[in-house]
């Protein structure tokens, strides 16, 4: 039982909670301690109902740290959808939020059709039986497009498109798409009508489908099955992992050609973006083309991250949506994603500039300000939602008049410019961030090949030239 220790300071009354456990590793015994400090304005009563409850949740974090998976050995009954559950567990302490919550979600679509075998009972057979269903299913679409009179009803009401990004939370890039007749999703179009004090079906029309999941997403289905009898494997539950490619088929998944933009499409984008007067759209979209990094990288990006002196941004975090928890910041996608970059001058001069603007936002807003610390932003200062930065780049195209490019397109555009101008794949990948070379070659191989060629003709200009 957890012992609690009140102590009283300068700074008010704490209480010092202490939990003694066995190391088994150890052989003895070791203590873990913690402070609890009461909300002000509890009574005496609810400090010690608080302080109790606690005691004893740490009491078992403490616990459960020191426990071995010897207890999951000889449960040779265990099923699937029981270990998969401490596979999560063990798995949130070893990766962030993002991989758990996406790894949750893909269990949660396997689990119905495999969740109730014992895990000594699952066979390659009964492997590919699963897979093959998985291979089979689909995913229910609700896609709610806004009215053709929309404009005019929300007018009728005095509701405008300025009133919505001022005077509500409402994101503005989703806002966007209702005024230009995009169709968005169920939980937006809900919140938008609830907004405007409206019934939904007034102001949307909703097309219900079905359609099949991607390559991509039925494979991360059947990869959330091998991670979890590679556990088994590991505990010696079972002998083999019969969700491998050595037993059933995986499935295979074409890689898709990259996108990006030609050297006239290049010019006329960057033209057209060094015209926008908005100086976070215009320095957010040159700080993707110009460093190549991520969406969710360039928002998760930080004043603290930018090294003005010395020209260098460090990428260390991403922020996009997790449909589990929301929007979260988190680890970048690879353990090399986290990497220091040198970054144009012309972009730091740009950065520079659009500091001076953040901080004459910060003091006008005054107290309504939300110190996020975020590079770029919302209105107020809270962390800027990726779905602005996707807004503004399809805005560039249009002014550009060049075909829609995604946010992505430009960090490959940035990619290829590297490997067409010479610089060494190594160099290439590390600023990309990608977790090997051999990513980088894989994706690129057209650009590689072709940089390729260059090469041989500057080879053979220089030995054929005449000696003096």
């Amino acid at each position: 039982m957890a012992t609690i220790i009140k102590r009283e300071g300068k700074k008010g009354v704490s209480y010092k909670i202490q939990v003694a456990v066995k190391d088994v590793g150890l052989g003895k015994m070791v203590t873990k301690s913690t402070t609890w400090k009461p909300q002000k304005g509890m009574s005496p009563k609810e400090t010690e109902t608080a302080c109790a409850v606690f005691a004893d949740n740490f009491e078992k974090q403490v616990i459960q740290s020191f426990k071995t998976a010897e207890e999951d050995k000889g449960n040779i009954n265990i099923t699937f959808a029981v270990l998969s559950k401490k596979w999560l567990e063990r798995s949130g302490k070893i990766y962030g939020k993002g991989y758990v919550g996406s790894a949750q979600q893909c269990l949660s679509m396997v689990l119905p059709m495999i969740g109730g075998y014992k895990v000594k009972d699952i066979t390659a057979s009964v492997v590919q039986s699963v897979f093959d269903r998985i291979d089979r299913m689909k995913k229910h679409i609700e896609r709610y497009y806004p009215k053709k009179d929309i404009k005019d009803v929300l007018s009728k009401n005095g509701i405008t498109f300025v009133w919505l990004r001022k005077e509500t939370e409402l994101n503005e890039a989703s806002i966007s798409l209702v005024f230009n007749g995009k169709h968005v999703g169920k939980k937006f179009a809900t919140m938008f009508a609830d907004v405007c004090g409206m019934e939904i079906k007034k102001l949307f029309d909703v097309e219900i489908y079905d359609e099949p999941y991607s390559k991509t997403t039925l494979k991360r289905f059947k990869l959330a099955i091998y991670n979890v009898l590679s556990y088994a494997v590991r505990l010696c539950l079972v002998d083999k992992n019969y969700a491998s490619s050595n037993f059933v088929d995986m499935g295979r998944i074409e890689r898709k050609s990259i996108k990006c933009m030609d050297e006239d499409e290049l010019n006329k984008f960057y033209a057209a973006l060094c015209e926008v007067d908005n100086i976070q759209w215009r320095v957010s979209v040159k700080t993707v083309l110009m460093t190549g990094m991520r969406r969710g990288e360039l928002c998760g990006l930080n004043w603290d991250d930018i090294d003005f002196e010395n020209g260098k941004i460090h990428i260390q975090r991403s922020y996009s949506e997790c449909s589990h928890a929301g929007m979260i910041l988190k680890e970048p996608k690879t353990t090399t994603s986290k990497r220091v970059i040198s970054i144009p001058e012309l972009l730091l001069e740009e950065l520079k500039e659009y500091k001076k603007w953040y901080d004459r936002q910060r003091e006008l807003w005054g107290d309504r300000w939300v110190e996020s610390g975020s590079v770029f932003i919302q209105r107020h200062g809270e962390r800027i939602h990726p779905a602005n930065i996707k807004m503004w780049v399809n805005k560039t195209c249009q002014k550009a008049k060049i075909p829609h490019y995604s946010v992505h397109s430009l960090r490959h555009t940035n990619i290829t410019l590297q490997i067409m101008a010479g610089v060494p794949i190594s160099t290439v990948s590390g600023r990309a961030g990608h977790s090997k070379t051999s990513t980088t070659t894989d994706v690129y191989a057209y650009y590689i090949q072709s940089s390729d060629v260059s090469a041989a003709k500057t080879i053979n200009d220089i030995f054929s030239r005449e000696i003096e």
